[in-house]
């Protein structure tokens, strides 16, 4: 029998895509907290994301910063002797994950660390060695937001009206600018009251967007979601929804979080930009999603020509993290995943250019 051992942190996909690979029919979990962490429900967030039953998880709280404490905590814990123990040293401040690893140097144990961005598993006790992460792993996008401590409370299903989204993206790829595209300006007007104004003034982009990325990463439906009202685990209120974001999906385990924008003015300022960029950072700052999330803006309309407003919004990219800015240039030129595919060169430069300046 093999338990496994957990060190919570913030970042809560590490641990719960270890546990999805290492885990046994007869696996109990320990998860070796600290009172910052249980504070968040970091714990609990991730119990609820794998489902697991109550007599199987046990929690540990010891004191992240002093090392004695957490020796002796560790120590008065009743860990099943006889079993052998998968011990996931990742999370946690480097003083918790070394006094964990000693802690269980006493027991049949394998001690694993799991660097960012990398293929495999770090065995390090008993012997040194690499460990392919199964590929088969993967998290669907309740589960990941879960493991984080949101719930999807709503989103929309996919549907088409007329134009549909792929017949209204070529009329906009035809003339450069859905200002020149006559459904679209119809509905943006002030005065139309139609029931289809809410698709024609922007919910089209989001489907376009939604069936584009679902097919371009072959996801399933459990991975994507468009129009996603979500809200913290644990809250009673039924109108509640503490963000709306335009698209978001899973794909390799990562999390993409995208706003979708469509503008019909010749003339577009820079906060038109800037604003969904600081509404995707306040989203997707590592403590809500972790540290791999990423963000793009889709956008549709004419770039700003003012030195300033371009300076602007390039600033906006680099301090805010956005991974791109899909623009109607990126929709006319780029076909399937490549559309997110960064430049690294242009962003080495901006970034030289920032410290320069």
């Amino acid at each position: 029998m093999t338990h496994l051992v957990c060190i919570i942190s913030d970042q809560a996909v590490p641990n719960l895509l270890f546990i999805r690979q290492f885990k046994h029919p007869d696996s109990e979990f320990f998860f070796i907290s600290s009172k910052e962490m249980e504070e968040k429900n970091s714990t609990k967030n991730l119990i609820v994301s794998l489902k697991l039953n109550q007599d199987k998880f046990h929690t540990i709280l010891i004191d992240a910063n002093d090392a004695l404490n957490i020796f002796d905590q560790l120590k008065a814990f009743p860990f099943p002797e006889q079993a052998a123990y998968a011990v996931n040293i990742t999370g946690g401040n480097k003083l918790m994950s070394q006094m964990v690893f000693q802690h269980f140097l006493n027991f049949e144990s394998r001690m694993y660390y799991a660097p960012i961005d990398s293929p495999e598993y770090q065995q390090l006790y008993p012997e040194i060695k690499s460990i392919p992460k199964n590929t088969e792993v993967k998290t669907s996008l309740q589960d990941y937001l879960m493991a984080y401590g949101f719930l999807i409370h709503d989103s929309l299903l996919y549907y088409e009206e007329k134009p549909s989204p792929e017949a209204l993206m070529n009329k906009i790829l035809k003339t450069k600018h859905p200002g020149k595209v006559k459904e679209i300006t119809e509905a943006l007007d002030e005065e139309n009251t139609k029931e289809s104004k809410s698709y024609l003034s922007g919910e089209w982009f989001e489907l376009y967007c939604y069936k584009f990325f679902k097919n371009a990463f072959q996801l399933k439906d459990n991975q994507i979601a468009c129009s996603v009202k979500i809200k913290r685990l644990g809250s009673d209120s039924q109108h509640e929804n503490d963000n709306e974001v335009d698209l978001m999906f899973v794909h390799q385990n990562d999390l993409y979080v995208m706003e979708c924008k469509v503008y019909k003015s010749d003339k577009i300022r820079a906060e038109k930009f800037t604003r969904p960029m600081y509404k995707l950072a306040s989203l997707s700052q590592s403590k809500n999603f972790g540290l791999k999330s990423k963000k793009y803006l889709a956008v549709l309309c004419n770039k700003p020509k003012d030195p300033k407003a371009i300076s602007q919004i390039e600033n906006a990219v680099q301090t805010l993290g956005i991974d791109k800015i899909l623009d109607i240039e990126a929709f006319a030129n780029y076909t399937g995943k490549d559309i997110l595919r960064v430049d690294q060169e242009f962003k080495v430069a901006q970034l030289l250019k920032k410290f320069n300046d």
